[in-house]
């Protein structure tokens, strides 16, 4: 997924993957992890309920960019740079891979289209 096979698949993958890449930010982690599961809930509503479908699956990392910088007022003084750091760094680091990457080769949808289920609904 987006240009890695380092994805984790249970929780403390995500940890270990993600001190890889943000060793000094270890109190960040939990954030980042419920600001990218909210984001992905996000976008499976807009695709459930209003049929809006993602086009990119980095619109998901952006995403979390936000809300990581949104929620980072709810975080005490000391935590509040560090998220706004973080969020910032995975921004410009999913920036730069979208540009390597490209844009996609062909709808999004159309590589994971599943309206036929929908029709069955």
């Amino acid at each position: 997924m987006l240009g890695t096979e380092c994805v984790p698949n249970l929780m403390w993958q995500y940890y270990a993957w993600i001190n890889t890449f943000l060793p000094s930010c270890d109190n960040t982690y939990t954030v980042g992890l419920a600001a990218i599961c909210w984001a992905i809930w996000l976008a499976r509503n807009h695709a459930t309920f209003e049929k809006k479908w993602i086009n990119n699956p980095f619109e998901i990392v952006f995403t979390t960019c936000s809300f990581m910088k949104y929620w980072a007022g709810l975080q005490k003084p000391e935590m509040v740079e560090v998220i706004k750091k973080g969020a910032d760094m995975l921004k410009v680091n999913a920036s730069q891979m979208l540009l390597l990457c490209g844009p996609p080769t062909q709808d999004f949808r159309e590589e994971n289209d599943e309206e036929d289920k929908w029709e069955e609904w």
